[in-house]
């Protein structure tokens, strides 16, 4: 023989006796849907990750930013060299024509004598 479990009993209530109407519930004093509602630690959670995305964000296009800055300033750098290069050779040239011009007017003159 199995013993019968009590079964717990709800306070009486009023019962309207008009079927089409609805059974009244508490108040709800917010709009939003149980299913939308987030615990104070779930929201501080997210948070949490969202800044955490936002910062490693911020760090890559900082990083970046500074790849592109550090590559324009070997670049000018580069073109530096060059230029002193370019100016040095040139330099060179006109004063190699100018000992050419004095070597060829010291032999015209050494032909005539």
């Amino acid at each position: 023989m199995t013993a019968k479990q009590p079964v717990p009993q709800e306070p009486m209530r009023r019962v309207s006796g008009k079927d089409w109407k609805l059974a009244k519930s508490a108040t709800h004093r917010t709009q939003m849907p149980r299913a939308l509602k987030q615990t104070y630690s779930e929201r501080m959670a997210k948070t949490k990750q969202v800044n955490i995305a936002r910062d490693l964000a911020k760090a890559m296009t900082q990083e970046k930013i500074d790849d592109k800055r550090r590559k324009r300033e070997i670049t000018e750098e580069r073109k530096k060299i060059q230029e002193e290069k370019d100016r040095i050779a040139s330099l060179a040239a006109k004063m190699s024509a100018n000992k050419l011009k004095r070597l060829k007017k010291k032999a015209g003159n050494l032909k005539g004598r």
